[in-house]
């Protein structure tokens, strides 16, 4: 895959749901206008919408649509986004993930500064809770979770983590790692594709970092929310990486 020049590829799979897709983007450019202003782009994977979008949905022209016919996983969705336009970096996001202005400049400083590959960062839920800031791994059938979900956002450390795992709703990998890894691992049907990058690239030496200074909101499952929609992922996730993976301790602060 030959480099664009571009610097940032965020790239947004979307099924649907017009204007919250828009909102989302909008959000996007106002982070990109704060962090990297200059060689960034931002390509939508329509992934098979009934009705297919148009330029005019999304209120700005700077954006790239990638048109599937039919719909594919998440991870399939991802990879062609960023096969579409390579760049030095990417930034796979969920279309009902609104980031903070200032949360990509923070991904970017982390992964500048600490010499990181993959980076996440803090997702709250509408009622300021925690949706997500970092992945955590407890033994037994839990396997990987979401640290402090459901908690204070305000009674939750700011320090930059180091997990082991990041989620796939707002994800930055670099160039170099996202290819050597050949990408999202496509057969997994819907989830832990994002846990299962993040486990094969640590056992390549990356290391994973989140951001923890700014809530963005994330609605989470709007596009889908099929009560056992995780099933088959989950158990192809145990079946290649039960034992696999460090015991985190307690949920702690």
């Amino acid at each position: 895959m030959e480099l664009s020049g571009v610097e940032l590829s965020v790239v947004i799979p979307s099924y649907g749901l017009t204007a919250l897709l828009r909102t989302c983007v909008l959000h996007v450019q106002s982070g990109l206008t704060r962090a990297l202003p200059g060689r960034t782009a931002i390509v939508v994977v329509d992934n098979g919408s009934a009705m297919p979008y148009q330029a005019d949905d999304l209120a700005t022209p700077d954006v790239r649509i990638l048109r599937l016919d039919r719909r594919h996983s998440f991870s399939a969705a991802c990879n062609r986004g960023a096969s579409a336009v390579p760049a030095a970096r990417y930034l796979f996001l969920n279309n009902d993930v609104f980031l903070h202005p200032n949360a990509m400049a923070e991904m970017l400083e982390i992964a500048r500064h600490e010499t990181v590959g993959i980076l996440g960062t803090r997702l709250v839920l509408p009622d300021n809770t925690i949706q997500h800031c970092g992945v955590r791994f407890d033994a037994g059938e839990r396997g990987p979770y979401h640290h402090a979900h459901g908690r204070p956002s305000s009674s939750v450390s700011r320090a930059t983590t180091f997990p082991q795992a990041v989620t796939g709703a707002a994800l930055m990998i670099d160039h170099g790692t996202f290819t050597a890894l050949r990408g999202f691992d496509e057969t997994f049907p819907f989830g832990y594709e994002d846990v299962d990058l993040c486990l094969r690239a640590r056992q390549m030496g990356v290391r994973i970092g989140c951001g923890q200074k700014w809530d963005s909101l994330h609605l989470e499952s709007t596009t889908d929310r099929r009560p056992d929609r995780h099933r088959a992922s989950r158990r192809l996730f145990f079946e290649r990486w039960r034992g696999r993976y460090s015991i985190d301790g307690d949920e702690g602060a």
